[in-house]
């Protein structure tokens, strides 16, 4: 088909494209264009810049919504090819940055992050914040009571529902073979309220050039990320198109390294007089797969390292020790013997 109609060359673009992203020589890519396995290395670059220009316009317009959260995380490339100087003779890594944007989904409008003001009023970082505005410090018990939990008819609450599921499934899962006849009377959870699952749109920022190692590196990556998506100091940019940020918050996404630093940044800057220059409207959310090495951290701390938690018999490491004596019992030897 590519020999008969030089535009029908799905398959040799994407092979020029992912040729480009290994960084293969533009001689290989000039013969596989020859045999006509790929595109030829001005087209590569033809079509990496109308991708560009596409997905900076893409950018721009979910940006200019304040309907967008940013994501972003280090990464390292090792340029091999760099030519060594005396000052740098072998650091050839490279220390960058990624972001990401997606939308807002679930109905998330404008006047839902129309709320920095509010929050710096009862900042701990303000430093002119009215004591009465910030009222009571809340703790991990004042969670239990954001939802209503109240008994039903047999007096067991939602928890309490879960709670005794979770111990049939146990039962059925690990108990001896007995209990497992009754797997299939077992149903699922009983669903209270879902979030529904939807496909979000993901668009991928332009790499940057910064380390987000250092708290200086972080402030740069969010004024880089916000500038991509066509947010700047409203102070310094006279355009009526842009929107202004000063009443609204900006979600942003890391690892726990990034929201020390995000939170190093924002007490530096507290005493800053305008919202963006203290970086009123950054919101920082940890990621799901940090935020369960934390509690994982916690729960190290208080129920397995100390030494005298696990002189009790009820303890968590007792039983860890019960569930993998089950699974060598069960014939799963080295399972059973990596959880002792």
């Amino acid at each position: 088909m590519h020999s008969t109609n030089r535009k029908s060359n799905g398959l040799q673009s994407l092979s020029g494209i992912f040729l480009q992203s290994t960084h293969t020589p533009q001689k290989v890519i000039e013969t596989l264009a020859q045999m006509g396995i790929s595109v030829s290395v001005d087209v590569i670059h033809a079509v990496v810049r109308s991708l560009s220009a596409e997905s900076y316009h893409a950018i721009q317009q979910l940006g200019k919504t304040l309907l967008a959260a940013y994501a972003y995380d280090n990464f390292d490339v090792n340029l091999k090819t760099t030519n060594p100087t005396v000052e740098k003779s072998t650091d050839t890594l490279k220390h960058l940055t990624s972001g990401l944007l997606f939308p807002l989904v679930h109905g998330v409008v404008c006047e839902d992050l129309r709320c920095s003001q509010v929050l710096w009023e009862r900042s701990p970082l303000n430093p002119h914040a009215n004591q009465l505005l910030m009222g009571v410090q809340r703790g991990w018990e004042d969670l239990l009571s954001l939802h209503k939990n109240s008994p039903n008819g047999v007096g067991l609450t939602r928890r309490d529902h879960f709670s005794l599921w979770k111990m049939l499934s146990d039962l059925i899962q690990f108990s001896p073979p007995y209990f497992s006849r009754f797997k299939d009377h077992l149903c699922a959870p009983e669903m209270i309220e879902a979030i529904p699952v939807v496909k979000t749109l993901i668009i991928a920022a332009r790499t940057m050039d910064l380390s987000n190692s250092t708290i200086a590196g972080n402030i740069q990556s969010i004024v880089n990320l916000l500038q991509q998506g066509g947010i700047e100091n409203p102070d310094d940019v006279d355009d009526p198109e842009m929107s202004d940020i000063s009443e609204y918050v900006v979600l942003f996404h890391g690892d726990l390294g990034t929201g020390e630093q995000i939170q190093a940044a924002q007490q530096c800057h507290s005493i800053k007089g305008s919202p963006w220059n203290r970086m009123q409207h950054v919101i920082f959310v940890p990621g799901l797969f940090h935020l369960k090495m934390a509690c994982a951290d916690v729960i190290w701390w208080i129920f397995i390292q100390p030494s005298a938690v696990r002189e009790d018999v009820m303890s968590l490491i007792q039983d860890v020790g019960i569930q993998g004596l089950q699974y060598v019992l069960k014939g799963d030897a080295k399972l059973g013997t990596n959880i002792i």
